[in-house]
């Protein structure tokens, strides 16, 4: 899906505090409404923890308890929830896919069919919803949609209803969430748009297409999964309340809502990379990515080649801290994204102990084996170069031998696109925090910012369920504006500047940007560096 719409305002709002307590708001608006058909709450994540706390002063207040009120309030809630594939969960046993089923199952079990108390005909509705997508694949979509008397608001975004989202705006690390250990201390950043107008209709039709399942076969295999809310009359889906455009306050800025999804072969949807692609093809000024992994080959290679191109953009790519205990293979895959826009941009490089320099050279090329169109390369990744660790570089010298050399082997670039982290200097005698970035979001000339639950990967913009919202204009702009804020960072041109080589140049108590150098990465392939790869290549992340 693809659809060009409005929203009446736009607000980012960062990190889990934040976001947790503005659903705190919105449901407690709901709950103190009088009750209407059109006045509701309805969820979709991947992930949702019935025991999340949404708000922990002046008291305590869970997402169960804050839902089970709105219902006796006399309200409708509605929840859609990923139910990950049976075979999913027996390849990985005790992975992923088996603790998101155990914590969404808890949920449904815990909330859905509960009914309102004193007869107040409020309710709660579950789907635990079968994503009938690629082999691995999963939903990946974050959706809060409340309606007040048919006006309706929406927050998309990057965050799941779980405890590993908790941090403060200050990434103090004091709730322990985030991946957790040294360096990043408890810390995760993640990013939500907050939208209203007829931009949040279109996501609510995009909820109500994935609600249909609990009525009706979409598909040709189940829909739904254990813990759904059994239903009496499937002809009541025609009767759900949606949300109508004329009833919204008037669009003032541009959005396009995009999606991915690999459910039909025929109709799949990778509409999210192709906007990607056509925002990196016109940025004249600069470019921002910030993610945990940015590994998408087909943006990599749009990126390049706009960095080989006469006046390229400044390109900004924000990833976590490499470190050594990272269980995910993101760091090695960002190091291959690194190396290639790195090549692509660089002065020289230094290999097999020669520094040679672009200038220099007839011939300056990156090799990527079975490089193929980008939905056919699950398949061909299955067979060779499972890791792209065959992808090397080569040169030839106007006055000496050739260079070639596998990427994984590169000594060093002068020049040229830098990767780059969060950090936090917590106090004069600690070593740097580095801050874990769960955040999918996008910056283009400060004239669209793309902000959702798409990762920048390539399962994300092939064959996961993924929803992003484009917004143009000067709602762009203000969201550049508070993320840069909020890293104490002033604008793209002043970006490496403002950057550091080291935490000990920021001052106690403050976050900033480190500049990663190539030693940084982990470059072990990660089928050698962990059994459990070893079934697995670089399309499965």
């Amino acid at each position: 899906m693809k659809k060009q719409t409005q929203a009446a305002t736009t607000r980012l709002i960062l990190d889990g505090e934040n976001f947790f307590g503005a659903i705190h708001d919105a449901l407690d608006a709901v709950e103190q409404s009088e009750p209407s058909p059109n006045t509701y709450v309805r969820l979709a994540f991947w992930e949702i923890e019935h025991e999340l706390l949404l708000v922990r002063a002046p008291e305590e207040v869970t997402l169960e308890e804050k839902l089970r009120a709105v219902a006796d309030a006399g309200h409708r809630v509605q929840i859609i929830m990923w139910c990950p594939a049976r075979l999913d969960i027996r390849v990985q046993k005790g992975q992923l896919s088996e603790n998101v089923y155990n914590t969404n199952l808890a949920t449904a079990r815990q909330l859905g069919g509960y009914r309102g108390q004193n007869d107040s005909g409020g309710s709660i509705e579950v789907l635990m919803e079968v994503y009938n997508g690629w082999n691995g694949s999963s939903v990946h979509q974050k959706m809060v949609l409340w309606s007040l008397q048919g006006q309706l608001n929406a927050l998309i975004g990057g965050i799941n209803l779980a405890g590993f989202y908790w941090d403060n705006e200050a990434h103090e690390g004091r709730y322990e969430g985030g991946m957790g250990g040294v360096p990043l201390g408890d810390t995760v950043h993640d990013s939500v748009l907050q939208l209203d107008g007829p931009a949040a209709v279109v996501i609510e039709e995009e909820w109500l297409r994935r609600w249909k399942k609990r009525y009706y076969t979409t598909q040709l295999t189940g829909n739904q999964g254990a813990g759904t809310t059994p239903i009496a009359d499937p002809t009541d889906y025609e009767r759900q309340p949606r949300a109508r455009v004329r009833d919204q306050p008037r669009g003032r800025e541009d959005v396009v809502i995009a999606t991915t999804s690999s459910e039909s072969y025929l109709g799949r949807a990778t509409d999210i990379q192709s906007l990607l692609v056509e925002r990196i093809r016109r940025a004249q000024d600069y470019i921002y990515f910030e993610g945990f992994i940015f590994s998408d080959p087909t943006l990599v290679a749009e990126l390049a080649a706009r960095l080989r191109a006469p006046n390229p953009p400044l390109v900004i790519i924000m990833v976590p801290m490499p470190y050594e205990e990272n269980p995910f293979p993101f760091d090695y895959l960002n190091y291959i994204s690194f190396a290639k826009l790195a090549l692509a941009s660089c002065d020289a490089v230094t290999a097999k102990g020669r520094t040679v320099a672009r200038q220099d050279c007839s011939r300056w090329k990156v090799n990527e084996s079975l490089n193929v169109w980008s939905t056919l390369r699950s398949m061909t990744s299955t067979v060779a170069n499972r890791w792209m660790e065959n992808d090397s570089f080569t040169c030839q010298p106007r006055n000496g031998a050739e260079l070639s050399c596998p990427l994984l082997q590169i000594e060093g670039f002068q020049g040229g696109v830098r990767f780059y982290s969060p950090i936090r200097r917590p106090d004069s005698r600690s070593e740097e925090t580095a801050i874990y970035i769960h955040s999918k979001l996008a910056l283009f000339d400060d004239d669209v910012a793309v902000v959702g639950s798409a990762n920048f990967s390539y399962r994300s913009m092939v064959y996961d369920g993924e929803l992003s919202a484009f917004v143009h204009g000067d709602g762009a702009r203000r969201i550049r504006e508070t993320l840069f804020r909020h890293y104490n960072m002033r604008t793209p041109a002043q970006w490496d500047a403002d950057a550091v080589d080291d935490v000990g140049d920021l001052r106690v108590r403050r976050t900033g940007v480190l500049r990663l150098e190539l030693e940084h990465f982990d470059r072990r392939i990660p089928s050698a560096k962990d059994p459990a790869y070893k079934w697995a290549n670089h399309t499965f992340f």
